[in-house]
């Protein structure tokens, strides 16, 4: 190797073994985790078989891993948080470069740290040391001094930043050693160490500094390997389970579940133990950071229901985690005396508790939050699913389900009420009307709900005004099946529901299909495909802002309210749909749209969706807190496009005693009552 101009001697002040016992450590290192990560990988494989493809769209997948894995997207946004992360994470990237820059040197004897690139080398490190360092002490503040309400202090979070704080230290105090003994010219551009140096070593004499220098170095890489060796044991695997979360997610529609193939043969169509989730499943458990953003977002804990989205996740990486224990370590977990088999707790029933899986109500928020994109509905839906394969549901759902499988609803009311809204309207039914364009599916809620049944009137009449041509089936209609498939009745959804519909579909070739509920959208729109169902779908919101656009029609009656919008979480979060109703509901005059706090893609749930509308759950009631963030709008009407939520909303404008002051109101009926 050629004399350097400026540069350093790597290896400096050490005994000529050390090379060797470093190269033997790493070997140590590498195995351990090699061996770690492929238990780890043994165990994921204990999880059933994935039931879409992961590996298709490998261009959008390289695209997202690059915008959220690499690129921290939902990371930074929270600010705080998000840049203490990108600071070690960024010197995490920055300072494994430079380890790597040292070892082509090193080992491969090409001479690159050596004049200008060295001085940029050195100044590279000591910049992206430092932002380690401030980094780990900002993490220990947020975490330890001024913590936000879903951030953990488990042992493991502290040992973990500690020991990447320490590694950073001993790197700074080895340089700061090696400036203090040798003065070399250019050690201002190492300017911590530099600065360090007289402040730690003034004084002392030259052989007491190599001393330290050469402790330091060892204390440095048996840390820095030691580090490196517990990933897999540690909630540090996420840099590696995080990422390929990431590249693994779902490529279906946001709004849809995973479906079960093959449902009448399928002997577990949902989870009973950890090892029913699927392979991918398991991985994002153990892909979790324990951020808490999924907490923070949901409704049902925000109402102090039984469920934490995070724990749920963590409570399936602890039990597979156990498992992974028993097969190294079988003595290390409690035996039954009498057999000699391990003592298993009941996954579904003692490990995860069924109120907090029952108290989701599959709004979204916490995919919406999760920066490694963890997909929390589908583990819930497949628990209940588990809950109904084995018969073990609350009486609530038990009732709800039976009444969509007996009646074809889940309010149990007579086939013959189902047109009893249409009372007196001159209603164009399927059956007698041959040719329409838009099949209009009012729904159960439109149906059969007194309080939506003026929206179905209401949307009725916009359509008959602008001209659309349409057609509803009348007692041919039954319910779309959503609310039993979020229950878990998979079986009820793809062969009573979805067949019966096809049935109807294909009998008067229906094509476009206008919804007035949200959750009736999303599942024709998201989900029936999955099933050979595909139709085109708007969402009424949606047709009458269009209509609106085109003249067709002109609201001109002023309506003087402060109106609250509410998103609903199937037509927003799960599709996007935010400015349609808006739009719509500004085309009304003397109307000022307010949105809450929590709106948009950040919308807090009504707390119906998921089943929600049918059980009776411990907690708060979820519709009181999202009208108390409407009233703080200083509104006097509440704005939504679901009769779910107009339900909800209604029930807490009574709960509050407000029927005289406050209205609670669709689209279109704010529409209609302008025309």
């Amino acid at each position: 190797m050629h004399a350097k101009t400026i540069g350093r001697e790597i290896m400096w002040n050490l005994p000529h073994p050390a090379a060797t016992i470093l190269y033997a450590l790493f070997g140590v290192v590498v195995f351990v985790l090699v061996w770690g990560v492929w238990q780890r990988v043994e165990a994921y494989r204990r999880g059933r078989a994935e039931r879409e493809n992961r590996f298709d769209d490998l261009r959008g997948r390289l695209r997202d891993t690059l915008r959220l894995a690499f690129g921290q997207e939902r990371v930074l946004a929270r600010r705080f948080g998000g840049v203490v992360h990108l600071c070690i994470y960024s010197a995490f990237i920055a300072l494994f470069i430079a380890t790597c820059l040292v070892a082509v040197e090193y080992d491969l004897g090409i001479g690159i740290l050596d004049g200008s690139f060295y001085i940029l080398f050195k100044l590279f490190a000591e910049t992206f040391g430092l932002v380690l360092l401030l980094g780990i002490a900002g993490a220990l503040f947020r975490r330890y001094v001024f913590r936000p309400e879903g951030l953990t202090r488990d042992p493991d979070d502290a040992l973990q930043l500690l020991a990447i704080g320490a590694i950073g230290v001993t790197g700074f105090l080895i340089e700061t050693a090696r400036i203090a003994a040798t003065r070399p010219a250019v050690a201002p551009v190492s300017y911590v160490s530099n600065a360090l140096a007289p402040l730690l070593f003034s004084g002392v004499p030259l052989e007491e500094i190599l001393s330290a220098h050469r402790t330091l170095w060892w204390i440095h890489l048996l840390m820095a390997f030691g580090w490196i060796a517990s990933v897999p044991f540690s909630k540090m695997i996420h840099l590696g389970t995080g990422t390929a979360s990431v590249f693994l997610r779902s490529s279906r529609p946001k709004g849809a579940l995973q479906p079960v193939p093959n449902i009448e043969e399928e002997e577990k169509p949902g989870v009973a133990s950890v090892s029913d989730f699927s392979w991918k499943q398991l991985l994002s458990a153990d892909a979790c950071t324990k951020c808490g953003r999924c907490q923070d977002e949901c409704p049902a804990f925000a109402a102090e229901m039984p469920l934490s989205p995070r724990e749920v996740v963590l409570k399936t990486r602890e039990q597979l985690t156990r498992d992974v224990r028993f097969s190294l370590v079988p003595s290390g977990e409690p035996l039954d005396k009498a057999t000699g088999k391990r003592i298993d707790p009941d996954f579904v029933r003692e490990v995860l508790a069924p109120e907090e899986i029952w108290s989701c109500t599959t709004c979204r928020a916490c995919m919406q939050a999760c920066p490694v994109l963890i997909e929390h509905i589908d583990m819930i839906v497949d628990v209940r699913r588990g809950y109904v394969a084995a018969s073990k549901v609350p009486d609530t759902v038990r009732t709800a389900l039976r009444k969509t499988g007996d009646t074809g609803n889940p309010w149990g009311l007579p086939q013959d009420d189902r047109v009893a809204w249409a009372e007196g309207l001159s209603v164009p039914f399927a059956a007698e009307r041959k040719e329409f364009e838009y099949l209009y599916w009012v729904g159960c809620a439109g149906a059969y709900d007194p309080r939506n049944q003026k929206v179905t009137r209401a949307i009725v009449s916009l359509l008959d005004r602008a001209g659309v041509s349409y057609a509803t089936l009348g007692l041919e209609e039954m319910c779309c099946g959503e609310s039993a498939r979020r229950m878990g009745e998979e079986g009820l959804f793809q062969l009573g529901m979805v067949q019966m519909v096809k049935e109807v579909f294909d009998t008067y070739n229906v094509r476009k299909v206008i919804t007035q509920c949200p959750h009736c959208f999303n599942t024709f729109r998201n989900e029936y495909p999955q099933f050979g169902v595909s139709v085109e779908v708007i969402h009424h919101s949606v047709l009458i802002r269009d209509l609106i656009g085109q003249g067709k029609l002109v609201p001109r009656k002023a309506n003087n309210l402060a109106l609250a919008f509410h998103d609903s979480c199937y037509l927003g979060r799960h599709n996007d749909i935010f400015d349609a109703p808006r739009e719509a509901i500004g085309a009304v005059p003397g109307i000022a749209v307010n949105d809450m706090e929590k709106c948009r893609e950040e919308g807090f749930c009504c707390g119906a969706g998921g089943g929600g509308m049918w059980m009776e759950l411990p907690g708060k009631r979820i519709n009181h807190l999202r009208f108390a963030q409407a009233m703080r709008t200083g509104a006097n009407a509440v704005g939504s496009a679901c009769p779910y939520c107009l339900i909800m909303f209604d029930d807490a404008i009574k709960y509050n005693n407000l029927e005289d002051s406050v209205q609670a109101k669709d689209v279109a009926e704010l529409v209609a009552d302008s025309l």
